[in-house]
């Protein structure tokens, strides 16, 4: 089977990786399928025009960071409640962002990272590759993981300053040697990555990246993984592919939550509550993924959402304070909404 083949097999759903075969415009127009909607789940924090899209989004503390089509860059200080457009060195489509304390990279189309400022300002820098760089993880300590189309993995020791290619041997992994995708990409404290691939790879590197090991394979791609530190977490993908961990990552579990959905992103709490976003889908879980319950919200049922990322709120209560987490999601129109329940 050559690899033309394959990418057809791995793209089989017109819409699987909205961000894949973007152009450097950035976005697959999935907004002109439907008329807007009232929603019942989301509240609208943020909007931009059509042909916008927000493909990445994080938050850490009071400031948050969402990417997408065209280079935009959207800021918040005030942990997800407003965003405002960011100066962008770049007019390429953003996929992925990473922020860990004062440690925050960009990542996109044809090799493109940003480093961010302290200001809120963000410098291009060069990483030595073109290939399109899909997700991006950074720890602690500033070792940073790149990654992307045709089996990219680029890694950094200094947070995003320098970069140099990672070579997985594929061959030891299947016998034609086919490079896939790699979506999704976890950095540990410990040193310890994690990436996530077309074929439900689900590949592990014990020594930061300098040997790799293959603990998952399947047939369908991965797009987005989340795990706790307490090593329960799920990866998510193509045509309502869920898989669960609970041991961080060693084994991984298909998980049945009654769809085909092409699924773009994961998050999930030490409190049981799991949400998963994708092309018209938002299935959501508060017994920690024993049951499931699909969305029929029409905003949701009509368009796509691809990011996750949470922010907290506080408020005054009797004897203190009182703070809440706020789920964020983003997608279509460049539109970020937060789930009201």
């Amino acid at each position: 089977m050559n690899r033309s083949h394959l990418i057809t097999l791995a793209l089989r759903s017109s819409f699987v990786v909205l961000a894949l075969f973007a152009t450097n415009a950035g976005a697959v127009d999935a907004t002109a399928m439907a008329a807007p909607a009232a929603s019942e789940e989301l509240a609208e924090v943020h909007s931009g025009i059509p042909h916008d899209a927000v493909y990445a989004m994080a938050i850490e503390g009071k400031t948050g960071f969402a990417v997408g089509a065209f280079g935009q860059i959207l800021g918040s200080v005030d942990a997800g409640t407003s965003w405002k457009p960011v100066a962008s060195p770049t007019v390429m489509g953003l996929f992925g962002i990473a922020l860990n304390g004062d440690k925050r990279i960009i990542v996109g189309q044809r090799g493109t990272v940003l480093l961010g400022k302290p200001d809120g300002s963000w410098d291009a820098i060069k990483s030595g590759s073109e290939k399109r760089l899909m997700n991006v993880a950074v720890n602690a300590s500033g070792l940073a993981v790149a990654v992307g189309e045709f089996g990219t993995v680029l890694r950094s020791k200094d947070a995003g300053k320098t970069w140099e290619p990672r070579k997985l041997e594929w061959t030891s992994f299947r016998e034609d040697g086919y490079e896939p995708h790699i979506y999704a990409v976890r950095v540990e404290d410990s040193g310890r990555i994690t990436v996530g691939a077309e074929f439900a790879y689900v590949i592990v590197s014990e020594d930061g990246g300098e040997t790799w090991k293959l603990v998952n394979k399947g047939e369908k791609s991965i797009f987005a993984m989340d795990v706790l530190p307490d090593g329960t977490g799920y990866a998510v993908g193509q045509e309502g592919l869920v898989l669960k961990t609970q041991d961080n990552g060693a084994t991984w579990q298909a998980v049945d939550i009654k769809s085909d959905a092409n699924l773009f992103g994961v998050w999930c709490s030490k409190h049981g509550e799991v949400v998963i976003t994708g092309m018209r889908a938002l299935i959501r879980s508060s017994d920690n993924g024993a049951t499931w319950a699909s969305s029929s919200d029409l905003e949701i049922v009509r368009n796509w959402y691809m990011p996750i990322a949470v922010g907290e709120a506080s408020m005054k209560a009797p004897g203190g304070e009182m703070v809440s987490q706020i789920v964020y999601v983003g997608g279509h129109n460049g539109r970020i909404s937060k789930l009201l329940r």
